[in-house]
Order: C-alpha cells, then structure tokens, then sequence
C-alpha cells in the first residue's frame, strides 16, 4: 500500500467523518484528500519529478500534515526541518539532500531569506501572508483541481527523509520507503489495538519522524479522528485531551511526568483515555508506577528508532504494579518484539547473549529504512548482516521481555567495571522528591571515568548531594556509586524527550 492511498481510501469510506482537527480548522476526511491533491497537482505543475525533495519548515497545523501525503502521492520525497536549527544547519540538509522546494510559514521569513541566499535555486511556497516572490499555499490549493493525481509510486520509493540531530557529527537522512512506513504503522496498530473509533492526539512538533510511524499515519490506517495540538504544556495537553475526548495519543516520559507533577491534573476527567503511547526515552518504574496509579493502566510502552520504527511494545497486560516479582520487574522493561519484527540481543562477535546478559540490541523486518542519504559506507556499517544494528544495549529474559540499558556511546568503564546509567537512575529515582535523574561519565585520572548524577528535585522539595551520595551507598556496589551529584532545574532534553547528556558532560 501507498501512502497516498491512505487518503483516498477515507475519503471514500468516511468522506463526511473529521478526519483532522487543527486549532478552528476541521477538515472530514473527504475534504482533506480533496485539498491533498489540489495540493499534489500544484506541485506537478510547477515541476516536482518523482523521487525530488520538498522541505518543510512550518509549525504543526493541517497545511504541514497535508504536504506529508501529498508529496509522497506524486513520487516525491519529503524533508521535515527542525524549527529550532540554526540556518546553517538547515543549510546543509538543504544542500545535503539537494531540495527542489521549500514550503514554509510566514513566521520563518527572515530564516528563509538566509537559506534563499545560500541556496537561490529554491522554489518556494509560503503558508499565510503572501511572502516575497513565494507562491501561495493556499491559493495553489483553491487554483488546482482535485482529481487523483495520475502519477506512478512504488512502494519502495521513498517517501520521507528525515534527518538526525547530528549529535555525533553530520546530520544523516533516514530514507523511509512507503512500504517501511506503512510495516512500521502496522506494528503501532496491532500492537496497541487501534480502532477507527479513536481520536488521537500529536502532542509533539510534526518535524519529529517518529511520530508518524507512532499516531499519525496508524491513525489514518484505522480511519480515526486526529487532533494536532499546537502547545505542548502539560496543562494545554491535558485541556486539549480533555476537550477533544482523545483517547489515544502519544505522550514523552517528561511530559507525562509533569502532568503528575501539575497540582490541576486531578480537575481533568481522563476516563476516555483508551491507550497512550509513551516513547523517547525509558520511563523510570518508579514514574511508571505513579502514572499507571493515577491515570489508570493505559499507558502503552514504545521502544523503536526512526530508523526502524518500533521494535518493542509492552501493553497493557505486561505493566503489573503489584504481584508476582517476575511481573512486576516487567514495568523496567521496553516489551516484548512488536508485530512482524525479529530482535536479536547480541554480544560485540554477533553471538546471541543468553537471557540476563547485555547486548546490542539488532532487528529486521520489512520496516527498516532504505538506508542513510548519499551514505554507503554509514548504511553498510549500520545493516550489517541483513540486521541494523540499533546502538542500545539491552538483556532479555526467558519470555522476551527486552530491558534496556543505555547506549553503547554513553556506557561507563570505572576502574575496568562497566556501569549503565539507567541501573543507577532507577535508584535514585527512589530518593523521596527526585522527578528526573540523568547519571554521566566524566574522565578521571585514576579510574578513567567517575559517576556524576544529575537530579531534579520536586519543587518544594531539598535534599543535598550527601543525602543522595549516601542512599545510593547504601543500594549500590562501590563502583557503581556516584562521585558527585549536581542539581539543576530541568534537564537538556531534545525534542523526543531524550537527554543531551552529551551537553551534561561538557558542563561536567
């Protein structure tokens, strides 16, 4: 299946049903398919070839999730921009991935001209006020008809490329075909038993891949109703969810640990809640236990890449919060393979490690990316063996369940002892008042790398370095036992929810 058969294919099942809800703008299904290849023909017409790259640098609304079908329905590809890059980063993706044409919002007008000047070969379209020598959006939609595009698409052409933070050196573009987000989707509704009955939630900037493969396309698949949210607080999440009864959504571990944190949760009526996806980052089990306590059991654990999609789920039946040992330790784990997904924990000579010992976690399936963009050597490097190769490390237990230990980049090695950091942040996770906890490695002379934790105390809480210093002495081995502890306000996080602790040890 292709993506732009997702669109036809509401527009003729549920052709008066909403199908998008963006702030006052609500559009049925029919109507946004209509407005899709009004939208795709323009793009025809003004010279977009198959398999050539349209950027995108809007903010979240139904403009920007009508590009993402309307591209692919004609054999283009599309290129999400971060909001936040500097211009000279989006300068390179522009450059990197040689974009024909940039569609942007009138907000980043000034940050348009820049990239114009070192790119002047762009054609580009603005959402809003008329910008320049820049065509309407808008105008281009009401101007072109709305017949079915009669272009040729494969499912294995690719449909976006979504770059990396580069936080380990060049951004690299994930090629994602149609038929790889499609798999990817499938997991996501199988696994959380999505139906067309469901309203779900974006509750995250549209530029983040992964949210496609997670609610957006999956949505669309069932044919349910999707919300775009356009404030990501805790509180406007919650008056969002709680106005459009969502019952499906997608939720960052952060996220929902503030909303526990908000002293208003307990005004909103969260009953219609039907299944939340949380994913970015481990949730911490002592959150976990929280969140499954007060919102109800929910929550649907996502462990994946934009690589691959996800790979692991954990429903509802695997979040015990009081039983048997064997259940409840599962509230640690990221789940058990998603649908149509092989996993693999292997040891640094690919053997398989045995149940209770830590790997790399490695998968195939039909979900995995094409490749990285105009990169050879990285995409060999990263699919080795007919598996990508993910990066995370992890142990497995004898039914399955993957426990997830860190990055293999962020592992520690004190005086020849290997630590992970997610071992030492559930414990202090444990200290009374603690909301979030990140644990790094920082050079030492002697033992070659010391533990240094970085907390966040509830507010209205305190504790000193010596509080925290001494409770995990007393629950850790020596060498697994923090140095030091610094305390700040919030943790550097990137728009999934993932701490920098690339930034937390330069501060270091």
């Amino acid at each position: 299946m292709l993506l732009g058969q997702l669109a036809r294919r509401n527009a003729r099942r549920y052709p008066q049903k909403v199908g998008v809800v963006s702030g006052p703008v609500r559009l049925s299904f029919g109507d946004f398919n209509r407005r899709v290849n009004s939208l795709a023909n323009a793009l025809t017409d003004m010279g977009l070839e198959r398999q050539e790259r349209v950027a995108i640098l809007l903010d979240s609304c139904h403009q920007y999730l009508e590009l993402y079908f309307a591209v692919p329905k004609v054999g283009g590809i599309v290129v999400p921009l971060n909001t936040a890059l500097s211009v000279s980063e989006m300068t390179y993706i522009l450059n990197h991935a040689e974009v024909k044409m940039l569609v942007f919002g009138e907000r980043f007008a000034a940050v348009v001209d820049s990239l114009l000047a070192a790119r002047d070969s762009l054609k580009t379209i603005v959402v809003g006020a008329a910008v320049g020598e820049a065509y309407s959006y808008e105008e281009l939609v009401a101007e072109y008809p709305a017949t079915e595009p009669e272009v040729e698409v494969d499912e294995q052409d690719i449909a976006y490329l979504i770059y990396t933070s580069g936080t380990t050196g060049a951004p690299k573009g994930i090629m994602e075909t149609h038929r790889g987000i499609i798999e990817s989707s499938l997991n996501t509704v199988l696994g959380c038993h999505m139906r067309e009955q469901d309203i779900g939630l974006v509750s995250v900037p549209l530029f983040w891949g992964a949210i496609m493969v997670s609610i957006v396309i999956p949505n669309f698949y069932v044919g349910s109703t999707l919300v775009l949210a356009d404030n990501y607080t805790p509180k406007a999440l919650l008056d969002i969810m709680w106005q459009e009864r969502i019952t499906t959504g997608f939720l960052t571990p952060p996220v929902i640990t503030a909303m526990l944190e908000s002293p208003s949760r307990a005004d909103y009526d969260v009953s219609h809640w039907r299944h939340v996806l949380f994913s970015g980052v481990p949730m911490p089990v002592e959150v976990l236990k929280q969140a499954l306590r007060t919102f109800g059991n929910v929550f649907f654990q996502v462990y994946g890449t934009t690589e691959f999609g996800p790979l692991t789920l954990v429903d509802r039946a695997g979040q015990v919060v009081e039983g048997p040992p064997e259940k409840v330790r599962r509230l640690a784990s990221c789940g058990q393979e998603a649908p149509n997904v092989e996993i693999r924990v292997v040891d640094d000579e690919g053997r398989e490690a045995l149940a209770g010992e830590v790997g790399e976690v490695i998968a195939r399936g039909d979900n995995v990316m094409k490749g990285y963009w105009r990169m050879p050597q990285v995409t060999e490097e990263a699919l080795r063996g007919g598996y990508f190769h993910t990066g995370d490390m992890a142990m497995a237990d004898e039914d399955g369940y993957i426990y997830l230990v860190g990055r293999k980049k962020d592992v520690i090695v004190r005086a020849g002892k290997t630590i992970y950091p997610v071992e030492v942040e559930e414990v202090i996770y444990q200290y009374p008042g603690v909301v979030e906890a990140a644990v790094i490695g920082v050079p030492d002379d002697e033992l070659g790398e010391s533990i240094e934790a970085v907390v966040v105390m509830r507010r209205g809480e305190e504790a000193t370095e010596n509080d925290i210093l001494e409770f995990c002495r007393q629950r850790l081995p020596d060498y697994a036992s923090p140095k030091s502890i610094a305390f700040l306000e919030r943790l550097p996080r990137n728009p999934a929810g993932k701490i920098l602790r690339r930034a937390l040890r330069e501060k270091a």
